[in-house]
């Protein structure tokens, strides 16, 4: 463990001066930094305007998010006010979310790492004024609703940001070449090597922790879990759908970005609701539920909406070479 001496002056005094209204808009900033947000956003991006930059975008997001749980577990930095015991009355958020916050540890923080990694990556890909001036608003505020809201100190925020960034600049210069060297490999040995790498880290944090699984933080295997679904169904969704994003007038664009969201929604709600009834969260079996959990719902983003919205008269297919 690192003994991390960070300041509390700034934490204690912004927990003591909120604003209802900036309270808000860093809610939804920091909704905007997790899953379910960036889900939001790379669907917009995947079915509307160009499939390989979203799932690019959301590889190098993963990717950031796995690596940000391997810091953590490295370095072991204890949130703001957990020493404190306070955390419940210092946090502005909802007693469930800190509850799930408080099994995780602080340093980096992953909302400033996968901003810089997301938002950088969109910042260098897309010439274009409006979307890089959105890009350089969400990667600051989504970072800074963490330390406003209690949740991270400003010094997690300092260090995630450059990570994120570094994560966002190898993408960006040697991506090409990392994913034709990927996409060379069979197909098969792709799922494998993502199911084996998934596990053996998963394993190593858990031996960084003590070997204490209880209370090991579970984030972890839904970003390995999506990734994995992103690979197994990008390759069937060129194979047997190849839809045009660009096809189709505004209506159903939005039509098939609505259908997609709902079902990667659905499927999440419907395999946590079975998932509980079937292991406790925090055993291996609920672990191993979770990663598929997510692996399913990579799945239905990438592959099984696209199927439905084509099939339904929603986008067109590229033409067959």
């Amino acid at each position: 463990m690192f003994h991390l001496q960070f300041s509390m002056t700034l934490m204690n005094f912004l927990a003591d001066h909120r604003d209802p209204i900036l309270t808000k808009f860093f809610l939804f900033m920091t909704f905007l930094g997790e899953v379910n947000g960036y889900i939001l956003i790379v669907t917009v991006v995947y079915v509307m305007f160009d499939k390989s930059l979203g799932i690019r975008l959301a590889v190098v997001l993963l990717m950031s998010m796995m690596l940000n749980h391997v810091l953590k577990i490295v370095i072991r930095n204890p949130r703001p006010f957990i020493r404190e015991g306070t955390y419940l009355q210092k946090w502005a958020v909802s007693p469930d979310y800190a509850r799930e916050l408080a099994t995780e540890y602080s340093t980096p923080s992953g909302h400033a790492m996968a901003a810089g990694a997301f938002y950088g990556y969109l910042y260098a890909c897309v010439r274009n004024g409006y979307v890089r001036a959105v890009a350089v608003f969400a990667l600051i505020f989504v970072g800074l609703s963490r330390p406003y809201l209690g949740v991270h100190y400003l010094e997690d925020i300092l260090i995630g940001w450059p990570i994120g960034l570094g994560v966002a600049w190898i993408a960006v210069k040697y991506g090409d070449r990392i994913a034709a060297a990927w996409n060379r490999r069979n197909y098969g040995v792709r799922i494998a090597l993502m199911m084996a790498a998934s596990a053996l880290l998963w394993l190593a944090t858990i031996a960084i922790n003590g070997w204490q699984i209880d209370g090991e933080p579970r984030a972890f295997l839904g970003y390995a879990g999506f990734l994995t679904g992103i690979i197994i169904g990008g390759p069937l969704e060129v194979r047997l759908v190849n839809f045009d994003p660009q096809s189709s007038n505004i209506a159903a664009k939005i039509a098939r970005y609505v259908l997609s969201v709902g079902m990667v929604i659905l499927t999440l709600e419907l395999l946590g609701k079975a998932n509980a009834s079937l292991a406790d969260n925090f055993s291996v079996a609920g672990y191993v539920l979770q990663y598929l959990r997510y692996t399913t719902a990579g799945v239905v983003s990438i592959f099984v909406a696209p199927l439905v919205f084509t099939a339904i008269g929603l986008a067109r297919k590229f033409a067959r070479s």
